[in-house]
């Protein structure tokens, strides 16, 4: 057995990743494309209107394209690569404004491209994809502006596009802190859900989902399956004499303990008040090398002084052998009966039943760690 960390999981604030903002350019994709579809349909009858052709059929197109692209992420919420789809609704946006400018020496059809770059800073969350598509904006832009027969720079719609592109970044930024924060509040919650705030071990429902995984694992393998419980004796009697901050102080010395003790496949849960509770591959370690190992740990730092709390716990070990058919359930019940006994044959109680847990912080009964 060595003394590799076991898997557990910790408090550490979640990293929002690209997942998250993924998810918010994806949600907001068909609302933008479609809007930006009717913008162009309309801007296609006004240049027909203005015997334009080319501008308007160009804007047909794009607004066709627009429709499809909007309908395609509306009825594929999982769309993959939305950030892909965004920057070419803002491309196909601002390329209208190109041609028509282009093609008819008139630098109102800037509005489309100032519109783009506006829809740029909405859309876009990842820095990458924004800058890309505010650059491929500009250049293309700039390219109609030296190739349209203006007469001049129209300065009045520079400062207008460097106006709406500050607007834009700006926009996103802050639509991204805000991804990011929701992103954090919601994987805290998640892990606070499998996760004991005190210890930083798995919960009972942490257990449950991880030693799942373990016999299902162990099964495929044609490995055995080992567990563990732990019970922390006298642990009320730290709470009368000494309170319960140093109660506290003790689980969590023996969830330290326990970490340096057990293998790094091993899961190790608090299962709630006194009691703790391993899971992991294999025969695993005896319930009494694991006891005497873990004194031999807690006295070499107690937690409160040896006049308050002797370092001492009761274990009991059960195992699923790889030709037995049990469940995670009959594992945890078998362990768990098989900690109070021992703990009852400790103090010369019954040998036939199970023993009443009167040092332990949780009198409730049992519960299937799946609840």
């Amino acid at each position: 057995m060595s003394d590799d960390n076991p898997v557990v999981i910790r408090a550490e604030p979640p990293t929002p990743d690209d997942a998250a903002h993924e998810g918010a350019v994806r949600s907001t994709l068909p609302a933008v494309a479609c809007v930006a579809a009717a913008g162009s349909a309309a801007a296609a009858g006004a240049a027909m209107g203005m015997a334009d052709w080319v501008a308007g059929a160009s804007c047909a197109l794009v607004a066709t394209v627009l429709l499809v692209i909007g309908l395609l992420a509306w009825r594929r919420p999982s769309l993959p690569a939305p950030d892909v789809f965004a920057v070419a609704v803002i491309v196909l946006v601002a390329s209208e404004g190109v041609v028509g400018l282009v093609s008819t020496d008139r630098v109102d059809w800037s509005l489309a491209v100032i519109v783009a770059l506006a829809a740029a800073g909405s859309a876009l969350l990842t820095l990458r994809w924004l800058v890309a598509a505010v650059y491929t904006v500009w250049v293309g832009w700039l390219a109609g502006l030296a190739a349209a027969d203006l007469g001049g720079w129209p300065v009045g719609w520079l400062i207008a596009a460097l106006t709406v592109t500050a607007i834009g970044a700006v926009s996103s930024v802050s639509r991204r802190n805000l991804t990011n924060e929701l992103a954090d509040i919601a994987t805290t919650a998640e892990r606070a859900a499998v996760r004991d705030p005190l210890t930083g071990l798995v919960n009972r429902r942490g257990l449950s989902l991880l030693g799942q995984q373990i016999v299902e694992a162990a099964r495929r393998s044609g490995d055995a399956v080992h567990c563990v419980y732990i019970d922390i004796d006298q642990l009320r009697h730290v709470n009368e004499v000494a309170g319960h901050e140093s109660g506290d102080d003790v689980v969590v010395a023996v969830s330290d303990a326990l970490r340096s003790v057990t293998r790094g496949t091993d899961i190790v849960a608090r299962w709630g008040g006194d009691e703790f509770c391993i899971i992991g591959p294999g025969s695993g370690m005896s319930p009494v090398e694991l006891e005497r190992r873990l004194r031999e740990r807690l006295l070499l730092s107690p937690p409160v002084g040896l006049d308050v709390w002797e370092p001492k716990v009761c274990a009991g070990g059960a195992m699923l052998a790889p030709w037995d058919s049990g469940s995670l359930d009959t594992l945890l019940g078998k362990a768990d009966q098989e900690m109070y006994l021992r703990r009852a044959l400790r103090r010369g109680g019954p040998r036939n039943k199970r023993a009443a847990p009167s040092d332990s912080e949780n009198e409730e009964p049992k519960a299937n760690p799946n609840s």
